[in-house]
Parts: structure tokens; C-alpha cells; sequence
């Protein structure tokens, strides 16, 4: 697995070409990316020749971003990537209220409420214009215990055979119940997807109904 802070030793130029993605590539994110929106909650992998140059949670946003797109990428010390994926991509840097596509790294996992609760959650008049989110996790896995961190949450609806647990380290019961709030309002709402360094990735579309059936205390990031 190729670290965050490897990523972050490389200069300008060279985000910019690592997040320049191949005709192949490409293909490949994008379907995945379909693909998790199809079977919500469960758990695929990214392409990865894309997870070992790029942060897995800026995979989606590069093959959905372009010319017309807004663009937020929530930047820390060790996750500076926003300036790049826009030369990349042609995508326009926004805030987040008026953001199509929110990449928020692990790293940042106490911001994941306020900007899901500043996020565009369109409207029933205008869903397509509601924001998609990339939510950087510590882990996903399809069961839980209760030394690991983070929620365990049953989905159903759309796409799901009864109903399928997913498992997120590195969300808490608050960001859920923000994200649920959104949610209430459909077909407005956002639309998430959950990585991990490693390149996995779950899909939790709008249409989706979250419970959280337990809960531990959010590890801290190694």
C-alpha cells in the first residue's frame, strides 16, 4: 500500500501527471464506480494502477471531473491535491456549498459532518444537481467487532436483496444522522462514496436507506 505522505512528497508537476488517468484506467474507475452505486454498501476495488499513484479518494472525482465541473478538495497538511486534480482535469476549484464533486481525505474526518450539512442536496425539481462526496475511511469491511472503529450500518432499498451491512471506520453516529437528515428530502440528497488507502470502495447512493446498528470510538490514524 502506497502511503498518503509518499503521495504528498511529490512536487506539483508530478500530481498533476499522476492524476492524468489513462484511456484504460479510466474505463476501469468508472465502471467500479457504477458498479458500487448498483450494489450499495458492497465493498469493490479500484483500479490499481490509479490507488498506487493518486489518493483512492480522488479516484471517482478524476473520472467524473471536467471542464464544467466544481470541484472542492478538502486540503491538510498532508493531503494538498486540489490545485492539481483541477490543472489535470480542467474541473473548477469551488467552496463547498456550490461543489458538484467533495473529496474529504481521512485525515480530515472531523470536518465529514459540516460539509455533508453544507453540501448542495439539490432539490426534487433539480436532483441532478445535488453533490457527490468521496469520504476517505480507515477501513470497510462487511461486519463489525467491536475493536474496530467507526459504524456498523444496515442499508436497504434499491440494488440490495433484503439488506447488506457495511461497516465504516472512521464515521460516527452525528455524521450518519446529518447525512440521514439530507436524505428525508428524496430524490434530493447527496451521494457517497467511502475509500480506503488501499483502493476499496462502497457506493451509498441517495435511493439507499442507512440504519446504524452500532457504534465504537473512531480510531486514530496510523
Amino acid at each position: 500500500m502506497t502511503s498518503t505522505m509518499n503521495f504528498e512528497s511529490r512536487r506539483l508537476p508530478g500530481k498533476v501527471a499522476a492524476c492524468r488517468l489513462d484511456p484504460l484506467e479510466s474505463q476501469s474507475v468508472f465502471k467500479t464506480i457504477l458498479d458500487s452505486f448498483a450494489r450499495p454498501g458492497s465493498i469493490l476495488t479500484l483500479h490499481y494502477a490509479v490507488v498506487s499513484r493518486v489518493p483512492s479518494a480522488l479516484a471517482p472525482i478524476l473520472v467524473l471531473a471536467d471542464v464544467e465541473t466544481r470541484v472542492h478538495i478538502v486540503d491538510t497538511p498532508s493531503f494538498v491535491w486540489e490545485e492539481a486534480l483541477a490543472s489535470a482535469t480542467g474541473a473548477r476549484i469551488s467552496r463547498v456549498e456550490d461543489a458538484d464533486l467533495i473529496a474529504i481525505p481521512q485525515d480530515a474526518s472531523e470536518q465529514i459532518g459540516s460539509i455533508i450539512s453544507l453540501a448542495d442536496p439539490g432539490s426534487a425539481f433539480s436532483p441532478e444537481s445535488a453533490a457527490r462526496i468521496v469520504i476517505g475511511t480507515l477501513d470497510l469491511r462487511a461486519h463489525g467487532a467491536s475493536d474496530r472503529g467507526g459504524v456498523q450500518l444496515v442499508l436497504s432499498g434499491p440494488g440490495i436483496d433484503g439488506e447488506r451491512v457495511l461497516c465504516v471506520d472512521g464515521l460516527t453516529e452525528s455524521d450518519v444522522e446529518l447525512w440521514n437528515s439530507i436524505r428525508t428530502k428524496f430524490p434530493a440528497g447527496v451521494d457517497v462514496w467511502f475509500t480506503t488507502d488501499d483502493g476499496r470502495v462502497a457506493g451509498v447512493p441517495r435511493s439507499t436507506r442507512v440504519e446504524i446498528v452500532a457504534s465504537w470510538p473512531r480510531r486514530e490514524r496510523i
